[in-house]
């Protein structure tokens, strides 16, 4: 009588230690630099393009030359459901996140578990409970299932004042395996680099003491096109202060994504956002990475 339910206790352990997270879990895996990469020129669809797969292949080959070690990805249709295999072949050695774009899309849904073993966890949606793209209880069932099938950490991608106030705030800290909050100090009004950074680090700081959990930016840096003087400048001051922090931090992207604001009606500083324009030319932020030792994990 006693072996069934010391069975079922064990099995519960088990269960629950494969499928229990913390926010630890991912701060290990993070090795800095980090860059938040969608292939340049990016266009929706052109993920189909015969030569996507080498293009991605050659511009993983460049960032991993500049020295980047982990990686974040936003959407997993067609050649992109390939990047983290492609980015391990590269070198890529740190943490690699994979995104899905469209939590209702089977063909993401599908590359992404294909790519499980070349994964440390997945970022399900990117701030589509703010763009109202999906609820809570949508994004929490597809979260729970992902967990499910893959045995990797998942968490979502928020603007960084819905982890500290708002609707969505215990939500976020109740369901984020970790939190990956998008901290933009260009949106928060910042005109000169040490306000920005000093804004990015009174924030993650509040949080981290605040909830007891470890955070990973997911996106953070300035635009390179903006209203302010010397907006590129700016930008690559703004990285090489932000790397003596100890903020865990993505790098805040490969390339310029024109199509944000050609497409998506925003402002044109969206677009601008790259270490490399849309030709694929370095800017000064470039000379930031160098620097980037980035924090000691504990």
């Amino acid at each position: 009588m006693l072996k069934i339910p010391l069975l079922i206790v064990i099995f519960i352990l088990i269960l629950g230690f494969a499928v229990s997270y913390g926010s630890d879990d991912m701060t290990r895996a993070f090795t800095p630099p980090a860059i938040a990469y969608q292939p340049r020129g990016f266009y929706p669809g052109s993920e189909y393009a015969e030569s996507a797969r080498t293009q991605i292949t050659q511009e993983l080959q460049q960032l991993r030359e500049l020295g980047f070690l982990s990686l974040v990805t936003y959407g997993s249709r067609a050649a992109m459901g390939s990047i983290p295999e492609i980015a391990r072949a590269q070198g890529f050695s740190g943490m690699i996140i994979m995104g899905i774009w469209d939590i209702y899309s089977v063909e993401e849904w599908d590359n992404a578990v294909a790519q499980r073993e070349f994964v440390d966890g997945y970022c399900l949606g990117n701030e589509g409970l703010f763009a109202v793209r999906y609820s809570v209880e949508e994004l929490e069932k597809r979260m729970s299932d992902l967990r499910r099938v893959t045995g990797k950490p998942v968490t979502t991608g928020e603007p960084i004042y819905s982890y500290l106030e708002g609707p969505y705030r215990e939500w976020l800290l109740q369901h984020s395996d970790w939190l990956f909050p998008n901290t933009h100090p260009f949106w928060g009004g910042q005109r000169n680099f040490q306000d920005a950074v000093d804004w990015v680090v009174s924030r993650i700081d509040y949080l981290e003491a605040s909830t007891g959990k470890k955070v990973i930016v997911k996106e953070t840096g300035l635009p390179s096109v903006s209203p302010y003087s010397e907006s590129e400048k700016m930008q690559k001051d703004f990285f090489t202060e932000l790397t003596s922090t100890g903020v865990r931090f993505v790098y805040f992207e490969a390339f310029d994504q024109r199509w944000k604001y050609e497409l998506e009606n925003q402002p044109e500083a969206e677009g601008h956002w790259g270490l490399h324009d849309a030709q694929g030319r370095p800017k000064k932020a470039i000379d930031a990475i160098t620097q980037s030792t980035g924090p000691k994990n504990d």
